[in-house]
């Protein structure tokens, strides 16, 4: 048995300032898998196995779908260590659970989150639409209400992600950089990104002629793009990592089973939404019309968006081991 090696007085020193450090860091980023298995890896150095047991419990909950985690805490506790410990459950596909799905906005406090945003978008909407309102104040009122829902749309794919089982808060109102602004920025730039060639294509169709075939591809490649280009710019926080275009492509290869299944089922999505707003609106608009009927469409819409949004953090969540 190789005999083990002591730490100079200098080198643990300097391991524990680094202890120190991860761990404040780790105070305001709790979320990081990576900086609880470097902090284990440090707190093993120095022969600290419990905290370090700890550490890569708390990795395991974030990445639960990580083996090498797994394997890291089978090699440092004893089998009756091991047996004790309780440890997450493998995030499970989304598809498996098409009734949670639909009952998520419902769930917890949804059912008084969607009706006050339906109520908050209506009335939004209503003062949008006032012909006598200030042109440059009503693009105001638009973009802010557009940023908020984006911002809304980000919670709950990182909540989701996390495993939240209940859809979270409206966002803070005050804060308009942080709540408005940036993930205005976040939804729109996958967007731009991933459909800017089918619409450069569509306006020269109108001037010089083209091929129906190669927008409708083209359409289809950004379609492909936009839902990982979306997850790497909205979970992260990073506007700019939608533009890494080999980061995307090399994730939707990595994950390409699980992702062309979560396509198949946002495009069926889409289609669902697109009949449940023609259906409600007809009848709506023939029973009651008016303020009622706007106040059903937005609901619906705010509905379905929740919904969208959870799929695309709960494919985040099981894949997030192979794309990050």
């Amino acid at each position: 048995m190789q005999a083990e090696v002591k730490l100079s007085d200098e080198k643990r020193e300097e391991l524990i300032s680094r202890c120190e450090e991860l761990k404040a860091e780790i105070s305001v980023d709790r979320e990081s898998a990576e900086k609880w298995i470097r902090l284990s890896n440090i707190h093993l150095k120095l022969e600290e196995r419990p905290e370090a047991i700890i550490a890569l419990q708390n990795a395991l909950l974030l990445r639960p779908d990580t083996p090498a985690i797994l394997s890291k805490l089978r090699q440092i506790c004893t089998d009756e260590e091991f047996a004790e410990l309780e440890l997450p459950e493998k995030p499970q596909p989304f598809w498996k659970d098409v009734p949670g799905l639909i009952r998520y906005p419902f769930s917890g406090t949804g059912v008084y989150l969607l009706i006050g945003g339906t109520v908050f978008v209506t009335v939004m909407e209503f003062i949008i639409n006032l012909p006598t309102l200030f042109f440059w104040f009503t693009i105001l009122i638009s973009v802010f209400l557009t940023g908020y829902l984006s911002s809304y749309f980000i919670s709950v794919m990182r909540s989701s992600a996390k495993g939240d089982a209940n859809p979270p808060d409206w966002p803070d109102i005050t804060y308009v950089g942080d709540n408005v602004l940036r993930p205005l920025l976040i939804i729109s730039l996958p967007g731009t990104i991933s459909f800017s060639p089918a619409l450069i294509y569509a306006v020269y169709w109108i001037f010089r002629g083209g091929h129906l075939s190669v927008l409708i591809g083209l359409i289809a490649i950004g379609a492909l793009y936009y839902p990982m280009a979306l997850i790497a710019s909205a979970v992260t926080g990073a506007v700019l990592n939608s533009l890494n275009f080999v980061g995307v492509i090399t994730s939707i290869a990595k994950v390409s089973k699980e992702y062309f299944i979560t396509e198949l089922v946002l495009a069926l999505l889409a289609g669902i939404s697109i009949f449940a707003h023609i259906m409600v609106g007809a009848i709506t608009g023939f029973l009651v019309g008016g303020i009622l009927a706007a106040f059903a469409l937005r609901f619906v819409y705010l509905y379905f968006m929740m919904v969208y949004a959870r799929i695309l953090g709960l494919f985040y969540r099981q894949c997030e081991s192979r794309i990050s």
